[in-house]
């Protein structure tokens, strides 16, 4: 599936800030089940000074502001195509043990509380009835949550956002044994063969590795695998490591944020 991309997210500052350093983490890049046919990244104010892919994979670009400012604006358009019927086999050492294990955001124990047992079911059938049914114990409530709130409140309150519903999937694949990873990117949430969609922000879901088949994407908030609507931008232990916006400016103040996502189905030549 080939699609257009079109991301910008603002922050605007009251007093305004001096300067400013920021990691993007907003741009995909080529790799398995993906193809990036163009993608740029642009700062308004500022410019990218430099560009590198992360310890875990993620493309990064770096934005230099040198200029006080009220509002910070970062974009992205990129026009990408899937593949999702091309494997993902690879599994290095390091992901063995980091993607099976607590991290900063994903606490194993919490799921305890959920007293899940996936209806005793083993193996990928077990996977399958828990996926289905998480979006049945959590309700998609926009506002309830932010990025600081643990994992234990969602469970507890049973509301959250795509990365609450990826991160409680996670804590769960790993107490039950599974090597699982956090996936921020785009969704197309359309099934029309034709159109456009709009949203407010970048979606998460989570891979879980099987030995056969490598690396497989599954959709915490929907309940369902993951298809050729879905375009992967960085992946990690949990949302810390792929946070799409992290930097630093200098001066005291308050800010806001907003962002808008917008994407269509591009022809295929």
């Amino acid at each position: 599936m080939r699609l257009d991309l079109s991301y910008r997210t603002q922050y605007v500052y009251a007093p305004a800030v001096r300067g400013g350093l920021t990691a993007l983490r907003l741009s995909p890049s080529d790799g398995p089940r993906l193809e990036v046919i163009s993608a740029a990244s642009v700062a308004d104010p500022g410019r990218v000074i430099l560009s590198y892919t992360d310890a875990w994979g993620t493309k990064v670009d770096v934005v230099e502001t040198a200029t006080t400012h009220q509002a910070a604006t970062f974009s992205l358009t990129a026009e990408v195509e899937t593949h999702p019927e091309e494997p993902d086999l690879g599994i290095r050492p390091y992901e063995q043990y980091a993607y099976c294990k607590d991290s900063a955001r994903v606490r194993l124990a919490a799921v305890e509380a959920l007293g899940w047992d996936s209806g005793g079911m083993s193996g990928w059938e077990g996977i399958d009835a828990v996926l289905r049914w998480l979006p049945q114990r959590l309700e998609y409530r926009i506002g309830e949550t932010d990025a600081g709130t643990a994992i234990e409140e969602v469970i507890e309150r049973g509301v959250g956002v795509c990365q609450d519903f990826a991160h409680v999937f996670l804590a769960w694949l790993r107490h039950a044994g599974w090597c699982a990873r956090y996936v921020s990117g785009y969704m197309f949430s359309s099934e029309a063969a034709e159109g456009s969609i709009e949203a407010e922000a970048m979606h998460a879901w989570v891979e879980v590795y099987q030995r056969d088949a490598g690396w497989v994407g599954l959709d915490a908030t929907t309940g369902t695998p993951v298809d050729g609507r879905y375009v992967a931008v960085g992946r990690g232990r949990d949302y810390d490591d792929v946070r799409p916006v992290r930097g630093v400016f200098l001066g005291r103040t308050s800010q806001t944020h907003s962002s808008r996502l917008s994407i269509a189905r591009a022809s295929e030549q």
